[in-house]
């Protein structure tokens, strides 16, 4: 997958999860972004990894996501490896 793939996908997840209140509330909770800022987070590469890290943390999203998006399982984690820098290393699903 090349960058501009992945970033298309992370433009992807991000309305995924602004389709569900609780699932925007859960990542603007978890990543501590406010609502007002995700404008230029998703415009960023780190604000787009950011956004597939936390689909990656979170089986259930992920599945629902793919499912949803008619895309193989694996897309978003090679989406992620796409846009480097250092992946997110905490289970934000258990906070």
């Amino acid at each position: 997958m090349n960058s501009e793939d992945a970033q298309i996908l992370a433009l992807h997840a991000l309305t995924f999860l602004l389709e569900d209140s609780q699932r925007i509330e859960g990542f603007l909770r978890m990543t501590g972004i406010e609502p007002h800022d995700l404008r230029q987070m998703v415009a960023e590469k780190h604000g787009q990894a950011a956004i597939l890290d936390y689909l990656l943390g979170n089986e259930t999203l992920l599945l629902a996501f793919t499912a949803e998006e008619g895309c193989h399982d694996q897309d978003p984690a090679l989406a992620r490896k796409a846009l480097g820098g250092r992946a997110m290393t905490q289970d934000w699903t258990s906070a």
